[in-house]
């Protein structure tokens, strides 16, 4: 064999070698750095919306009872609102907010009864707010809840 072809033959070989070698270890630093990372990123805030929404079904001119509550780490200060819109498309409404709690002390809540007026479907979901301060403020969208549909006859 000559000398170029022992060079070329053990160079690919000594390539091979250090290519899986080199694989191995970036692999094992990505995994040791992304351990790293997780370990010292604090964690999203952590929080819950939920809206009932009863009877499912009534007649014109019954009420509907809306009930809903939310909390989130994320905020000083919160305040919790049920939204309605006529149809399954369309701007939603704030219908009513409840009171601005300190997020510390407890959950946003609302409760309330809305008039059925007309026939078709009706859908509510919560969405809790976060605010400036306890007397109000510019008000800030934190999360919704699941959309709760009612059906008017």
């Amino acid at each position: 064999m000559t000398d170029q072809a022992k060079k070329i033959r053990n160079g690919r070989a000594a390539r091979g070698i250090l290519g899986r070698r080199g694989g191995r270890l970036a692999t094992v630093t990505a995994v040791g750095a992304a351990a790293a990372v997780l370990a010292v990123t604090p964690a999203f805030a952590k929080g819950s919306a939920d809206l009932s929404v009863s009877p499912g079904t009534v007649k014109v001119g019954q009420t509907v009872h809306i009930k809903g509550q939310g909390d989130s780490d994320a905020l000083q200060y919160g305040m919790f609102c049920a939204q309605q819109r006529v149809g399954t498309k369309g701007a939603w409404h704030t219908v009513k907010c409840g009171p601005i709690v300190d997020a510390g002390s407890g959950e946003a809540k609302v409760d309330m009864k809305v008039k059925a007026t007309h026939r078709g479907v009706l859908q509510f979901r919560g969405a809790l707010y976060g605010v400036d301060g306890p007397r109000g403020g510019h008000p800030y969208l934190d999360r919704t809840t699941d959309t709760r549909t009612v059906h008017v006859k």
